[in-house]
């Protein structure tokens, strides 16, 4: 007769395997994170540089249908900017469509805070300029010549 000798096999980790893992996955995550951020960071900023383009695009279409009779534009401020009716920005008019920018943006839109489509024809009357610029400097620029063609670069 034959005798089987059993041994106990241990299934698991030890404590150091895994105060091993979890160093390891900390450095990954913390390497992760600021790699996110700037691509986070990068996103928003074509997001919203194609954000303003399509208001400006926006506001010389409703000024090229005559809506409301009426001449459209945008209004540039810190944080912000909003689609307005009208020759001239009035902040208490209920018709204005104002979209924020989130922290990580800010606008540089020069001596020019207003950018105002005419009416029938679309045109500006003039050459502008837009900068959106990230907290880390990155920035893209909007274009919007005297007949009123935006581009974005």
């Amino acid at each position: 007769m034959r005798m089987t000798i059993l041994r106990s096999v241990n299934k698991g980790f030890t404590f150091v395997e895994v105060l091993l893992i979890i160093g390891i996955l900390g450095a990954t995550i913390g390497l992760a994170i600021p790699f996110y951020q700037s691509f986070q960071v990068a996103s928003q900023l074509d997001n919203y540089s194609e954000e303003v383009a399509q208001s400006l695009r926006q506001a010389q279409l409703k000024a090229m249908a005559s809506e409301q009779n009426s001449d459209y534009g945008l209004h540039f401020e810190a944080g912000q900017f909003s689609l307005f009716r009208g020759s001239a920005y009035s902040a208490a008019d209920k018709y204005n469509l104002i979209i924020e920018l989130p922290g990580t943006l800010r606008l540089d839109y020069g001596a020019n805070q207003d950018i105002i489509f005419h009416r029938v024809s679309g045109q500006t009357g003039g050459v502008f300029s837009v900068r959106l610029i990230t907290n880390n400097g990155k920035s893209k620029i909007i274009n919007i010549n005297e007949f009123g063609v935006v581009n974005v670069q």
